[in-house]
């Protein structure tokens, strides 16, 4: 793996978000590249979609279904994580159109985005533009309302299914949903970006990644079973894809 995931290219932190949003935000995050040692750094696939500010700008990031490549510059990156598919309500766009992509946040939000970015730049470090950021989202909730109450089901049993082999199919989801496999499949994919398959395997890679960094004495055929894997090799295949990196890698890279 010859490239460092985000959160270690420099010196990453993440809060929890205020009550009012957290059915909707995952956390909030600031990553200071400015005394980073690398030129570039991996982002890999966690079913979120982020908005962030890089000092020059507002941007909508992911969802991704790869490993994306990004250039270190030497600034503070500020950003807002929303929980798998709640994005959606919040952008009014499907979001397999901005599928593994880095776009600017004028394109959804007009004006207001623009407006927001202007006070952001006059603010005096990244804990205010955090500030800046999140009470954006408080003045929209408003309009926005509610968290998707079915976008959460499908995002806790993706999360549920992912590690677990016995669990149901598509069509036995679909049935308990109330809607038709093709219905489903299209809302899967406007919500999230992707269907659920992809979803459930980027969420037991996201699963991976987390026991390995905190569990360093996990062995592979360990970490394959825990997550829900068929077996290493199926945990290699899908690692490969989702970071280019093998899973020895990977342990490896999460456990220094």
């Amino acid at each position: 793996m010859n490239k460092p995931l985000s959160q270690f290219a420099g010196l990453y932190r993440e809060w929890k978000p205020p009550l009012a949003l957290r059915d909707h935000l995952s956390c909030i995050w600031v990553n200071d590249l400015t005394q980073s040692s690398v030129n570039d750094f991996i982002v890999v696939p966690d079913g979120c979609v982020d908005i962030l500010w890089n000092g020059g700008g507002l941007y909508v990031a992911g969802p991704d279904t790869r490993p994306v490549l990004e250039a270190v510059r030497p600034v503070i990156v500020s950003g807002i994580r929303f929980r798998p598919g709640a994005a959606h309500l919040w952008l009014g766009a499907p979001l397999s159109e901005i599928r593994n992509s880095r776009v600017p946040l004028a394109e959804f939000w007009k004006e207001d985005a623009g407006l927001l970015a202007e006070h952001i730049s006059t603010v005096p470090d990244s804990t205010a533009a955090i500030t800046v950021l999140h009470q954006a989202l408080l003045n929209r909730l408003a309009c926005v309302g509610q968290a998707d109450r079915q976008v959460a089901f499908l995002r806790n049993e993706a999360a549920v299914t992912s590690r677990n082999s016995d669990a149901g199919g598509f069509r036995d989801l679909s049935r308990r949903i109330g809607l038709s496999e093709r219905t489903l499949r299209r809302r899967c994919i406007e919500v999230f970006g992707y269907g659920f398959k992809t979803l459930q395997k980027i969420l037991r890679f996201q699963r991976l990644l987390r026991l390995a960094a905190h569990s360093p004495g996990y062995n592979l055929a360990n970490l394959a079973f825990e997550c829900g894997f068929a077996d290493h090799a199926h945990m290699s295949r899908e690692v490969r894809k989702l970071c280019e990196a093998t899973p020895s890698q990977l342990v490896v890279k999460l456990s220094r």
